[in-house]
């Protein structure tokens, strides 16, 4: 049985940490002893994953040294925003800087695959690891050549060789792929692999029986994912706004969470949409919310493969799509099983306008998004990644 050690940040809501908590649902505990270590223990994936049997769970740092806690959403402590923000500095200096310490603080045991199931931050705990006899892996979920936020790496040399320090990179679109390699240059061991979906489980989720207060006779346009900037809510709202105005009345439902929530709830006062607009929060079933609604849509600035999308096609959704690396490897190329529009405000208007406008539209693209929904089956993508870990 081979020891199997898979690295994440943290086990909050997102759509790479859902994929891991499928994977390791459907792998083969019989070929592998796995065990998960979050480098910030913090996520409301943690006890789905504890009863997991008989996976492993460990942590490196409490919850605190995350980035929302050093803002308004501090939860777990009574400690200033400005501690916050010096611990948080301090955390980052650390990753960047002493991430072979970071490791060395979290892994005690030899394994014999090591698996950075995330860019960044991850990646680079990994690639310092100490065992000279692991085979290590990373997992690229995002268009790295377009990422934002705070640098972890100190250069492009730096991040060059990170990601060369690794045996295998599995990126999860064939955009993403492409990304990866003009970001870095590196061509050799790239594996293209869908992320694995549930979709037994998702259809029999979604039969649950919405809240009262989602009872409604309007058309739904939903979306699930963070609130965060890169999910490009505050464009969907904008063009909610304009649809609106124009006539073509419809609610809006975004299931999630995140730091954006404040300047979203913001927007909807100031432009009176208290009516048509939920944000629903963070739901453990977002499956009942999608089921009842007439349209899915993907705002999203930025992508590497999204599962909120992958999920809409398991529930037959018209689905409205920004071209975001991920898009076509779901969707297909040119857009064959949903709309996809250029990645910007007026895309996500010109494409949701057409399916607002046309209830005949809206059932043509259910029709072919049946066919595409059965070619991401979860075993098929089990197998594959099984094959990944072994060979």
């Amino acid at each position: 049985m081979k020891k199997v050690l898979f690295v994440v940040h943290t086990l909050q809501m997102g759509g790479a940490e859902k994929v891991l908590l499928n994977l390791l649902k459907n792998i083969n505990k019989e070929k592998y002893e796995i065990t998960v270590l979050a480098i910030v223990d913090d996520g409301i994936y943690i006890e789905e994953l504890k009863k997991i049997q008989p996976i492993q769970y460990r942590s490196i740092f409490p919850a605190f040294f995350k980035e929302s806690r050093a803002n308004k959403e501090a939860k777990y402590h009574k400690l200033s925003n400005k501690v916050m923000s010096m611990i948080w500095k301090w955390y980052i200096r650390m990753m960047k800087y002493f991430p072979r310490m970071v490791y060395r603080m979290g892994v005690k045991e030899k394994y014999d695959i090591e698996i950075a199931f995330l860019e960044g931050k991850v990646a680079k705990v990994v690639a310092h690891s100490t065992n000279p006899n692991s085979q290590k892996i990373v997992w690229i979920h995002t268009d790295i050549h377009n990422v934002s936020g705070i640098p972890i790496f100190k250069n492009a040399k730096d991040e060059k060789k990170t990601y060369q320090a690794f045996h295998k990179i599995v990126c999860v679109s064939n955009d993403v792929k492409q990304q990866f390699m003009k970001k870095t240059g590196i061509k050799d061991h790239i594996f293209v692999q869908v992320n694995p979906i549930d979709s037994s489980d998702i259809l029999e989720k979604a039969k649950e029986e919405l809240p009262p207060e989602y009872q409604t006779d309007q058309t739904v346009v939903i979306s699930v994912g963070r609130l965060v900037k890169e999910k490009g809510y505050d464009r969907l709202l904008e063009v909610h706004k304009r649809l609106c105005e124009e006539g073509l009345i419809h609610e809006v439902w975004i299931v999630g969470e995140g730091r954006e929530r404040e300047g979203l709830e913001e927007y909807i006062l100031q432009n009176h949409l208290e009516k048509t607009v939920r944000l629903v929060g963070y739901s453990s079933n977002p499956y009942c919310y999608v089921n009842r609604a007439d349209i899915f849509v993907c705002s999203s600035r930025v992508e590497g493969l999204s599962s909120a999308v992958l999920e809409a096609t398991i529930l037959e959704k018209p689905i409205v799509s920004t071209q975001c690396p991920g898009a076509s490897d779901i969707l297909g190329e040119n857009g064959e099983a949903a709309i996809i529009v250029e990645n910007s405000t007026e895309g996500i208007y010109e494409g949701l306008k057409q399916l607002l406008a046309s209830k005949e539209l809206r059932e043509e693209y259910k029709e072919k998004i049946k066919k595409r929904s059965r070619l991401f089956e979860i075993q098929h993508a089990i197998s594959d990644i099984e094959k990944i870990i072994d060979c």
